[in-house]
């Protein structure tokens, strides 16, 4: 990034879209003010600001002269702009979105040395979002329930900083997680870490066919029907949380997987299934843990970029809302890895906020700062609750 360019900073974070003055040959054909190319840049401004409705974003052109040299607009009123959103086209979005996601990747390290094995994971959930009754009956799911779901992909390169969405699928919340799970996990270089929502011993099989496994850690229901084949020795230090580590089979899937049972600091117990055999049962409870990283994740974009209010009711319009969201999302974290800070993505998002109309070069200043904090703070004391016994039927050979 030029760090000595005098533009504010919104307009920094906008030109990322490299969007300017485009207009869709489809959308944009009787349009006079308003084009694909400025809402979009609206949108996302509003996103990283705080805006939650068009009325918001209407008043803040009234009073940014900035905003209002950058889309060319004057002034644009709360209905005009929600009717262009919803004719937005959504693979527009889409294609800005993985274009913003291929720079992310083209940053970030191939390998991180803060996870087992050295390779990135790839967190697999899903997140809904809840509608009104009578304005989304299109988003049926049952007589009291209407929703949409929001299936989605994260990658965790560094544990600690550096966690982004780089593949989502939206549906009505209706759809069952299994059904998409082929489609989010397939890359072979990288962990896939799931819930007990994606347990279905078809896709285990495909996953680990010879010459096309596709390494994953899956949370499996208790009452699963195991065969144990083979009992592997579990390090002392490691028996008073792991209660074994196991060669078995499945149902419906003739390759030979590994069991692993634990029990975390807070003394809640996982039942895991995977094909990482070149790992230690640590390293595979550790893995599952980093799964909680796309909780935080979607907490993140509902607390933050507040996607679970939405501006419109309209099928087009949801899918566009959800799909503007993760753009500003991918902006914090490719302004994060282009200045190469240490902050963290909300760490961005607040000083955008606070520095949105100022020089970047102020913003830059605040992301190099160094804490005046020394004190790491009180730490808390892990403690390992001892076992008890487990009860689990098991087949035997």
């Amino acid at each position: 990034m030029d760090n000595i360019q005098d533009i504010s900073t919104i307009c920094q974070c906008l030109n990322l879209l490299e969007i300017d003055d485009y207009r869709s040959l489809l959308q944009d054909h009787r349009s006079h003010k308003l084009f694909t190319g400025n809402t979009i840049q609206l949108h996302v401004a509003a996103q990283l600001l705080g805006l939650t409705s068009y009325d918001m974003i209407a008043e803040q052109l009234q009073v940014s002269p900035t905003l209002r040299e950058r889309t060319k607009l004057d002034s644009i009123s709360s209905s005009a702009l929600s009717r262009k959103t919803a004719t937005l086209a959504t693979d527009v979005l889409q294609d800005m979105l993985l274009d913003l996601i291929q720079r992310i990747h083209d940053l970030s390290p191939t390998t991180s040395h803060k996870l087992p094995g050295g390779r990135k994971l790839h967190l697999v959930d899903a997140t809904e979002v809840v509608l009104p009754l009578h304005r989304a009956s299109w988003a049926y799911c049952s007589h009291s329930k209407r929703g949409v779901k929001i299936h989605t992909r994260v990658v965790v390169s560094d544990p600690d900083n550096l966690v982004y969405a780089n593949q989502l699928i939206a549906s009505t919340a209706d759809v069952d997680e299994k059904e998409v799970s082929l489609e989010l996990v397939n890359d072979p270089k990288a962990i896939h870490v799931m819930d007990r929502g994606f347990q279905h011993h078809g896709h285990f099989e495909k996953w680990t066919q010879p010459g096309q496994e596709i390494p994953f850690v899956a949370r499996v229901r208790s009452n699963t029907q195991m065969v144990a084949t083979r009992d592997y020795n579990i390090p002392k230090a490691d028996k008073r949380w792991i209660y074994w580590d196991r060669k078995v089979t499945l149902n419906k899937c003739s390759r030979p997987l590994r069991s692993i049972y634990f029990r975390d600091e807070r003394g809640n117990e996982y039942d895991l299934i995977t094909n990482c055999f070149d790992l230690s049962a640590s390293e595979i409870a550790q893995i599952y843990k980093y799964r909680w990283l796309i909780e935080l994740f979607f907490k993140w974009m509902k607390q933050h970029l507040r996607l679970v209010k939405v501006f419109s009711y309209s099928l087009k319009g949801i899918w566009n809302q959800i799909y503007l969201a993760f753009i500003a999302h991918a902006l914090c974290t490719l302004v994060q890895m282009q200045t190469k800070t240490k902050k963290t993505t909300w760490d961005i998002l607040k000083l955008i906020r606070m520095y949105a109309w100022l020089p970047w070069k102020e913003m830059v200043k605040a992301l190099e700062r160094l804490p005046t904090r020394q004190s790491k703070g009180r730490q808390r004391r892990s403690q390992v609750p001892p076992p008890v016994p487990v009860r689990k039927k098991w087949i035997g050979r």
